[in-house]
C-alpha cells in the first residue's frame, strides 16, 4: 500500500487524505500546482485473491498533465514504466504507463495554442 500511495501522490501529484494498512483515499483539486485533470478522489485497496489481482488493459485511468516529460520521469523513478512509446498526435502528447502495481495509467498533455 505504501508503494502505491507514493506513486499516486509523488508521481501524479494526488494528495493523500487518509490511509490504513490496506486502504487509502487520495484527492486532486484544481488548486494543486502539480494539477492533473480536474477535482476527483481516488480510492485504492489492497487485495489478495486472484480475481481481484488481475490487471489487463482495462480499466485505464487517464489524466491530463501540464508537463508530460516531468510526470513520466517522476513516475518511472517511483517504479512505473512506459507501455509503448509516447505518441505525438496533432492535438498534443499521449502516453500510457504501467503503475508499480501493473495498472494502466493514461497521460495526455494537450497542445498549447499560442
Amino acid at each position: 500500500m505504501s508503494r502505491a500511495i507514493a506513486f499516486y501522490s509523488k508521481g501524479l501529484g494526488i494528495h493523500l487524505l487518509r490511509a490504513t494498512d490496506d486502504w487509502a483515499e487520495l484527492a486532486c483539486d484544481n488548486s494543486s500546482r502539480d494539477r492533473i485533470g480536474g477535482a476527483f478522489r481516488l480510492t485504492i485497496k489492497a487485495v489478495e485473491n486472484e480475481a481481484q489481482l488481475c490487471k489487463g488493459y482495462s480499466p485505464v485511468i487517464s489524466f491530463d498533465v501540464d508537463d508530460m516529460d516531468t510526470v513520466i520521469t517522476r513516475c518511472i523513478q517511483l517504479g512505473a514504466y512506459l507501455d509503448g512509446p509516447i505518441q505525438y498526435p496533432a492535438h498534443g502528447k499521449v502516453a500510457v504507463l504501467r503503475s508499480p502495481d501493473g495498472h494502466m495509467i493514461g497521460l495526455y498533455e494537450p497542445l498549447l495554442s499560442t
